[in-house]
């Protein structure tokens, strides 16, 4: 890998050698948590970097692999063969980008993975894998990673996680729009009586984030995709809204209401919440089966309905509590300008970027997602208060984005700087592209610690 990989200018080379040191701050990821608590160790590439990525997976599905190669019973040799022989084909797409920063700052190899060198790289990386270093902790320690946050779910047990230095939970609550049947029990045994109203459901949730926020929990998301329909406030009486010993079936209004109360108990705790907005999660029936909700076949929405976001964010604004800070993370790239706009309807009393665009996301977080979304912050918001970055992983091996963000983002601040867009002056871009980098994120979290 080049030094000056994505580097357009000796401007940019400037600004991306003084954001070289910084830590890593990823508030958003969906690392393993019983692999971080067991500071696991994988014994080939293939069970570290090929089996746990569904970008991956997407892209061998598209050159015709065989499923038993991407998550069948092939060999993890096999397996790691498979994809050797398909990363040479995806020129263009990030996954190539990435895996080469993935190999050289992990494993400080520089040739290309193609089916010639395989060999030789599985074996150099079964032997580094063994060494101190290279455990779920050593990786995010040689990354440099100060701060993770992992998603958990409602129904997971936390109580007996250890304490691990640099790692805590960010909470995911789908779950608790449409609670099944176990989680439905789980809050009853919290609330201490049926549930049989929102208050009781309440009283529920209430003691599952309180457990979070004392294990570090400062962030929350949501995924809102193109079926979720927001029911407004004004729309439904909460108090006519009354349940029985089982869950209660799915609907709109139920749904709404929960996720009201619960950006309610996100702002009281100075919780920030995350909407991911718009993305097709059913497609292939066929690959669901196969490989879990979570396989890489997901498309690219139209949207959410963006009247309807609105209407969410007024009604939690409007409540005793107020609208929590919020990141917005649209997955069609053509709602990056309307939700960047967002962040001056729903602006914070002392408090810079309430309500913002969050980082290019999933689909989007290469380099003209990143560039994109760049462009609608600085054009539609204020550019200067954007928090950065963060990984939305299942890969340990996937904090090499964030410099890859960096490098994108000093290209880009070097290129308007020299076309007259932006001030020349390099202390200028340096101390912005710092920000965006790492100190307004830093800043975002002990704020919520004061």
């Amino acid at each position: 890998m080049r030094p000056d990989f994505l580097l357009t200018s000796s401007l940019a080379k400037e600004i991306y050698q003084s954001l070289e040191g910084l830590p890593l701050i990823d508030w958003h990821n969906h690392l393993s948590w019983r692999d971080l608590s067991a500071d696991r160790r994988e014994e080939n590439l293939t069970r570290l970097w090929v089996a746990p990525d569904p970008y991956k997976h997407r892209a061998m599905r598209i050159l015709g692999v065989p499923e038993e190669k991407i998550t069948g019973p092939s060999s993890d040799w096999e397996r790691f063969q498979a994809w050797s022989a398909v990363l040479p084909q995806l020129v263009g797409n990030p996954l190539y980008h990435w895996s080469q920063l993935e190999l050289s700052r992990f494993f400080h190899i520089q040739e290309d993975l193609t089916p010639e060198s395989a060999e030789r790289i599985w074996e150099q990386t079964k032997e580094q894998l063994q060494e101190p270093g290279y455990s779920a902790r050593g990786l995010l320690r040689q990354m440099g990673v100060e701060y993770a946050a992992p998603c958990v779910t409602p129904g997971e047990e936390i109580e007996d996680w250890p304490a691990i230095p640099g790692v805590v939970p960010s909470f995911r609550g789908d779950d608790l729009l449409h609670p099944p049947q176990e989680l439905w029990r789980k809050l009853t045994r919290l609330a201490g009586h049926p549930l049989r109203s929102l208050e009781d459901l309440r009283q529920g949730i209430i003691p599952l984030l309180d457990a979070l926020h004392q294990r570090g929990c400062r962030f929350a998301d949501h995924a809102l995709d193109g079926d979720f329909l927001y029911c407004p406030a004004r729309s439904m009486d909460p108090v006519r809204m009354t349940f029985g010993e089982q869950p209660p079936p799915p609907s709109s209004q139920l749904s709404s209401a929960i996720l009201r109360l619960l950006l309610e108990e996100y702002a009281r705790r100075h919780w920030t919440v995350q909407l991911h907005l718009g993305a097709l999660r059913h497609t292939s029936t066929r690959l669901r089966k196969v490989a879990g909700p979570a396989g890489g076949y997901a498309g690219i929405g139209q949207g959410w309905n963006l009247q309807e976001l609105v209407a969410l964010l007024d009604d939690a604004e409007q409540s005793p509590q107020g609208l929590p800070e919020c990141l917005l993370y649209p997955l069609n790239p053509a709602d990056c300008p309307p939700l960047a706009n967002l962040s001056g309807a729903f602006p914070g009393e002392g408090l810079p970027g309430k309500v913002q665009l969050g980082p290019a996301w999933w689909w989007c977080d290469h380099l003209q997602g990143i560039r994109a979304c760049l462009e609608a912050s600085a054009a539609y918001g204020v550019l200067s208060v954007s928090l950065g970055m963060t990984t939305d992983s299942r890969s340990l091996l996937s904090f090499v984005r964030h410099e890859y963000y960096r490098r994108v983002l000093s290209s880009w601040l070097a290129e308007k700087a020299e076309r007259g867009e932006f001030p020349s002056r390099r202390e200028t871009l340096v101390d912005l592209a710092t920000k965006l980098s790492y100190g307004n994120i830093k800043e975002h979290l002990r704020r919520k610690e004061r």
